[in-house]
């Protein structure tokens, strides 16, 4: 069993949960636990991902916020958990629905475009001025919980979102889809391929312009390069070229 860090067992007895029931979630950032009847996240970016959750709500199915907290210069939410399982869990084991649930997630997308970022959240890295739309910045088969037939219950993890060009978040979904090394290891697998496809076919990913692609790459290359070694990176930086 994964060791409870301090704050996480602190906000969990904030909240009355008890912190020995406590499993980690899936996710680079390791700030996000569930006793299985709720989702307690903890981090600096926790009242930014409220913020933005809250606004792209009646947009786009999130979850509901149960609760807040300040502890020790720490803030943590508790979170409904909404059911459904992520998007790229279900193409894989039901490949026969793979292809309307990419189409729903690539419409996600456009749900997004119409919303604008709530004040106080920050620009996208490497950007300002311009439109300020609310992006997710992480929206992937691993963010989007389905149903059994594809549509999406819950977009989660908005640890990364910003405001800026809504063709910045197409791009970087592009890049997650089309570059990133895990996603790369998944692509022989038929429900993954036909996700993936419909996914950047109903996003229009394919007349994305340049700069977009561009700052994807740069983004991409900054978020990898604690976790994966130079050469494993060679593609993004030639995509970038």
């Amino acid at each position: 069993m994964a060791a409870i860090p301090a704050a996480v067992a602190r906000a969990a007895a904030g909240f009355g949960l008890e912190p020995e029931r406590l499993r980690p979630l899936g996710g680079a950032s390791g700030s996000a636990w569930s006793d299985g009847d709720a989702v307690l996240r903890v981090g600096a970016r926790v009242a930014g991902e409220v913020l933005a959750a809250s606004a792209a709500a009646g947009h786009v199915p999130v979850p509901r916020v149960l609760g807040r907290l300040e502890l020790d210069g720490v803030s943590a939410v508790l979170l409904e958990r909404v059911p459904g399982r992520p998007a790229g869990e279900l193409a894989r084991d039901r490949p026969e629905v793979a292809a309307a649930a990419g189409r729903a997630c690539g419409a996600l997308h456009a749900a997004l475009a119409q919303v604008a970022c709530p004040p106080g959240l920050r620009d996208a890295p490497g950007t300002g001025g311009g439109r300020r739309r609310l992006l997710h910045l992480d929206l992937h088969p691993f963010n989007v919980l389905v149903d059994d037939a594809g549509e999406p219950t819950g977009v989660i993890d908005w640890a990364n979102a910003a405001g800026g060009d809504p063709e910045l978040d197409r791009a970087r979904t592009w890049s997650v889809l089309a570059l990133d090394p895990a996603a790369l290891e998944l692509s022989a697998d038929p429900g993954w391929a036909a996700l993936s496809d419909h996914w950047l076919e109903a996003a229009r990913m394919h007349d994305l312009p340049d700069p977009a692609r561009r700052w994807a790459c740069r983004f991409m290359l900054d978020d990898l390069s604690a976790r994966y070694s130079q050469a494993e990176l060679t593609h993004i930086r030639a995509a970038l070229g």
